[in-house]
């Protein structure tokens, strides 16, 4: 009788193991449900996992092309491509075009370099600043 039980539970066994191995081989492999999760890069050492392929394909084809597969792995740690892309689709153009380093468009201000003048008047300012007595709190005693 125990012989008999013990035959059974193997052929359960490999019943279950076989129908695993099929499952994972039969057709395309989709992107994962649930992102790898960033919980334990907490160290700078971290090993960083690998992120689905099918799912950075999957996030490229509703994020716009601005964006640059590190970010899209980066982010695709923790969250599902679907996520992503209502997270991303809810920033302005603008803030994007800054975001990834391009200018937003033609009409864009353009950053000035400070002149001989204004860098002399903060100058003043800041030993102005310095002058003062506020970093005095009292005596310690």
């Amino acid at each position: 009788m125990k012989f008999l039980l013990i035959v059974l539970l193997v052929l359960v066994v490999a019943a279950v193991l076989l129908s695993l191995r099929k499952r994972r081989s039969a057709g395309p492999r989709l992107p994962s449900a649930r992102p790898p999760g960033t919980a334990g890069l907490d160290e700078e050492v971290a090993l960083r996992p690998d992120v689905d392929p099918a799912a950075v394909a999957a996030a490229r084809a509703r994020i716009s092309a601005d964006v640059p597969d590190e970010v899209l792995s980066d982010a695709l740690l923790d969250a599902t491509p679907r996520q992503l892309a209502s997270m991303l689709a809810a920033v302005p153009a603008e803030v994007m075009a800054g975001a990834v380093g391009r200018p937003a468009g033609a009409g864009a201000a353009q950053p000035q370099q400070a002149s001989r003048e204004d860098l002399a008047s903060l100058k003043k300012v800041s030993e102005s600043v310095d002058d003062l007595e506020i970093w005095s709190f009292g005596d310690k005693s």
